[in-house]
Parts: C-alpha cells; structure tokens; sequence
C-alpha cells in the first residue's frame, strides 16, 4: 500500500509541474517571450553577452554602494532585529513548513482517493483543502516577503530584477523590425508606464531564469 500512495503521490505532484513547465514553455519561443501590451508588439529577451558584462559590472557596483550604506541591514541581521520586537521570521519558516507537510498529507489522501475511484465528492474536499493549504503558505511567504523587503539581499535582487527588464525588453517598431525599448537605464527609469515595466519585468525573470 505505501509503494501504491507514494506513486500516486508522485503522479500528482509531477502533474502539478508539468502543468506549470508547459505554461512557460509555452511563453517562451526561440529565447524571447513576446506579449501585446495596449496594441503594440513587445518582447524580452535572453541577454547577450555584453549586456551580462554590463548587468555584472552594474550589479557590483550596486552590491559596494549598499554595503556602505549603514541603514541598510544583511538579512540575518535584519532577522535578529526583528526578534527584538517580538517578530520572528523562522516562525514563519516553521509555519510555511507545516503547511507543506499538511498539504503533501492531503496529496496522499487524494492519491488514495483517486486509487479507490471513492468519487467526485471527497474529490472535491481534498481539492479544496489543498488549494486552502497553499493560499495560506502564500499568506505567510508574503509576510515574509514585506518583512524583509529592505535587506541587502533582497535590495540587490530587486536592482539586478530592473536591470534585466532594462536590457532585455524590445518593442516592435513601424518598419516592422524589434529595437530596445530603452537607450539608457535613466531613460527606463523615467518611464511613467508603470504597467508595461511590471509585466515586462515578471516575463523577463521568468525567462533568465526558468
């Protein structure tokens, strides 16, 4: 029986993935993600090799300036200061941890469930008890996320996530031909479209890093 749930959990957590794989492997064609925003053709790109040597060079560049910086603290440090006021983020580890061990029980469950065909219904019950599990694993890690949102680390992932976007994002111009969206990171950073950049931000982390 155990080698029997074991498999039909594995079936449902390699389902779970390939559903997700095949999204973004739809997205992604020939190392570009094109997208419409507002009528217009866009696109972003994997970087080529001097724009990694830029990325590189502006991402040290911005690790030495944050270091100096006497406000803003590494996480680990940040993470004790945060114990001072009685908020503890390996709590929230724990908690997220928890969670998961809930939610894979449940996984078992349903596999057993599935191998039984016991039906629709208890189906449902166990399908909606994971998707509760997993909207509040997503709860915690955002509490997380705002909790340590002013870190050195996350500080830096969060310029080096801006610099890819800059680099990498084309549109579609009248001749019909992909030319970049942005001739300077001032010019990107003037940009008022704050909507274009988050989409086109989120495709571009997607896309260096899937």
């Amino acid at each position: 029986m155990d080698n029997k749930l074991s498999e039909a959990e594995k079936i449902i957590n390699d389902m779970s993935k390939n559903i997700e794989v095949s999204i973004v492997e739809d997205m992604i064609k020939d190392n570009k993600i094109p997208f419409i925003y507002e009528e217009k053709e866009y696109r972003v790109r994997l970087l080529n090799r001097v724009e990694k040597e830029e990325l590189d060079m502006l991402r040290r560049k911005k690790f030495g300036a944050l270091l100096k910086d006497s406000d803003i603290l590494l996480e680990k440090d940040l993470i004790l200061q945060l114990k001072k006021r009685d908020i503890n983020v390996d709590e929230i580890d724990a908690d997220i941890k928890k969670l998961e061990a809930q939610e894979r029980d449940v996984q078992i469950k349903l596999g057993e469930s599935l191998a039984k065909n016991e039906g629709e219904t208890i189906f449902n019950i166990y399908k909606e008890q994971i998707e509760n599990f997993r909207i509040d694993k997503q709860i915690k890690a955002a509490q997380k996320t705002i909790l340590l949102e002013f870190s050195l680390e996350n500080q830096l992932l969060n310029y080096v996530a801006e610099i890819i976007t800059y680099l990498s994002l084309e549109v579609k111009n009248e001749a019909g031909r992909w030319q970049r969206m942005f001739k300077s990171l001032d010019d990107f950073r003037a940009y008022t479209d704050e909507k274009l950049i988050t989409q086109a931000g989120a495709y571009a982390m997607i896309l260096q890093y899937f």
